[in-house]
């Protein structure tokens, strides 16, 4: 697992390509949609946020890209379409696929982007996707024609946001888990002005529910920080481990239309905003590097065919998933592949991509690891579900058991996950 890649300078390439789909089809992330056909009509427009880091000098059309971070306006990258892409990518622009992050905000109000879970998640649309690779590709080659040499800084801030929900749903309330940090990461070119922006927090965008296409406060806030800045600076969110992180006001989740999201977005780029005008740390530079690993991750148990048998016959997400695991009962596999992406871009910043929604426990103990110098992203690269911790499991509800239904997963994680996960984090980070 030693680090690889090699460049001195990093020169940066950005670019910003509309992904809406421009036809109507289903939205993903709420049972609630799954009757439903397609959305009614487009509140806030959906974007991929592209980074190149490339090297060496200008020599033809474009620079030979090194690496490349994604951050899109999706749910998540589908497992079952990211080696396609990531290969396409690869054969293009000579990109190494294990330095490639495929990147999702989480927003609710987009596409599904996987075929792998029920349909109570949303259904796939293969013309969309298409279409969407085809943006994608297009938009590295356009970050490339206007890589420049940049220079990186990073700041630390504080939004209240986000809210642990599963203390939210307990009686009496308590006060559970939750990450205010707010990272605001610039990449400044040697005029001073401002080339792209990472922010980086862990709250789900899910304020709305309604059938309409949004980015949702993510890109309500994003949008005002790239006017903000000018320059025609790119801003792009990367979604911290927010599995059992909500909107909400200090006490309750923010639930309501599209005017609430536009006031939490404004709300939230005002923090962004204040950590901009803050003295930022100048990072040491370093050679860019990346790695990645796996681990599997256990599962409590494999259904029984006499029991999906009966199941299957069940309505609803139960009879959808009992369906599912008999069709895939013959290569069901006792655990679930953990993918960890480490994209190394100064002395004191590594991002650390995980292809899963993972709860703020694990981001908490990956600051805590690393002395802040890691910041975690969840839903890259792929999507299988959620890891929980061990008193999680316990206390059931969600993101335990009833989540693993409409993800398809054969199972709950034994008890022993969370132990599974931070001796490989430990290993991986120090």
């Amino acid at each position: 697992m030693e680090l690889e890649g090699k460049i001195s300078t990093i020169r940066l390439g950005v670019s910003k390509v509309d992904i809406t789909p421009e036809f109507s089809v289903p939205l993903a992330g709420f049972a609630v949609r799954s009757e439903l056909d397609g959305f009614e009509g487009v509140s806030h427009r959906l974007f991929a946020r592209i980074f190149v880091f490339v090297t060496g000098d200008k020599d033809g059309e474009y620079d030979k890209c090194d690496a490349v971070l994604i951050s899109a306006d999706l749910l998540w990258w589908g497992s079952d379409r990211v080696p396609t892409l990531k290969r396409r990518i690869h054969e293009r622009f000579g990109i190494a696929e294990k330095a490639i992050l495929l990147h999702g905000t989480h927003t609710h109000s987009g596409p599904q982007t996987s075929s792998l879970f029920t349909s109570y998640l949303g259904v796939i649309d293969e013309n969309y996707i298409a279409s969407l690779e085809s943006l994608v590709i297009d938009g590295i080659e356009a970050a490339l024609l206007q890589a420049d040499p940049v220079q990186i800084e990073k700041g630390s801030g504080y939004s209240p946001l986000g809210i642990n929900r599963r203390g939210v749903v307990k009686s009496p309330p308590e006060t559970g888990p939750v990450d205010h940090e707010l990272n605001v990461i610039r990449f400044h070119k040697e005029d001073g002005t401002t080339k792209g922006l990472f922010v980086h927090y862990a709250c789900h965008p899910v304020i709305t529910r309604d059938n309409f296409v949004s980015s949702e406060y993510i890109g309500v806030a994003m949008e005002a920080v790239e006017q903000f800045v000018g320059e025609g600076t790119v801003a792009a969110f990367l979604q911290g481990t927010c599995g059992d992180i909500n909107p909400g006001d200090g006490e309750q989740v923010i639930r309501g239309n599209n005017d609430v999201v536009m006031q939490v977005g404004k709300d939230f780029a005002k923090c962004v905003i204040e950590t901009l005008n803050k003295p930022m740390q100048q990072l040491t530079p370093c050679d860019l590097q990346w790695r990645t690993t796996r681990v599997e991750l256990p599962l409590k148990s494999l259904p029984e065919r006499s029991q999906l048998e009966i199941t299957a016959q069940s309505s609803g997400v139960l009879g959808e998933w009992s369906s599912l695991m008999l069709a895939r009962l013959e290569c069901l596999s006792p655990s679930i592949p953990l993918e960890l992406t480490e994209l190394k871009l100064g002395e004191e910043l590594s991002l650390l991509g995980m292809n899963a929604e993972v709860v703020v426990d694990y981001g908490l103990y990956i600051k805590q690891i690393s002395k802040g110098n890691v910041l975690p992203i969840g839903y890259t690269n792929g999507m299988f579900g959620y890891i929980p911790t061990a008193q999680q499991l316990i206390e059931g509800g969600y993101e335990t058991h009833e989540s693993t239904l409409y993800f398809a997963m054969p199972s709950s994680f034994a008890s022993t996950v969370e132990s599974t996960v931070k001796e490989v984090l430990l290993n991986f980070i120090s």
